[in-house]
């Protein structure tokens, strides 16, 4: 596929608005899961053991040490793991107000936030929702648009419009 480029344009010199797009992919069921999820493929699901002996090896070994109890290690209960999924995604969207982010999309295991931002502040966002597991994350790159001068007099405007800095030429048609 090629994408048809209209001009390349110099803003060296320029005042430029820049910003850049990230879309990533956390995780809501937190970061002891994350394993789990990234093997799972696209759905993010947990793999299974398909294997009638492997499950049989599981259950066998699972009843061997259910008499011992594990400390720290319980498993949670259904209530406990919906508690604690709503408690991520609560914490997620305070941290997505406070950046200017938003949630676009809500799974069952994982949310998936838009955000449009400088670099810097990308990378900030990015650092503080890791500890919830970054599942999947596409950003643009910096992206630049220069800002359109603002006149106060007539005159200048005459000015301006003769010796601009982007040759008229070079903008894309229409």
């Amino acid at each position: 596929m090629q994408v048809p480029v209209w001009a390349v344009l110099d803003y060296t010199d320029t005042r430029t608005i820049s910003r850049e797009l990230l879309l990533v992919k956390v995780s809501i069921l937190g970061p002891e899961y994350l394993d789990e999820q990234l093997t799972g493929g696209p759905s993010h699901e947990p793999r299974r053991a398909d294997d009638k002996l492997d499950a049989e090896v599981t259950l066998a070994h699972n009843f061997e040490q259910s008499g011992q109890p594990i400390p720290g290690n319980a498993p949670l209960s259904p209530s406990q793991a919906l508690r604690n999924k709503h408690q991520h995604l609560h914490s997620i969207s305070i941290l997505c107000q406070q950046f200017g982010a938003k949630i676009v999309d809500v799974s069952e295991n994982s949310v998936i936030v838009e955000m449009t931002a400088k670099t810097a502040r990308v990378e900030a966002f990015l650092s503080l929702v890791k500890p919830f597991g970054i599942l999947e994350a596409a950003r643009t790159g910096l992206m630049a648009m220069p800002r359109t001068p603002i006149s106060t007099h007539p005159e200048e405007e005459i000015g301006d419009a003769a010796g601009g800095d982007v040759d008229a030429s070079l903008l894309p048609p229409g």
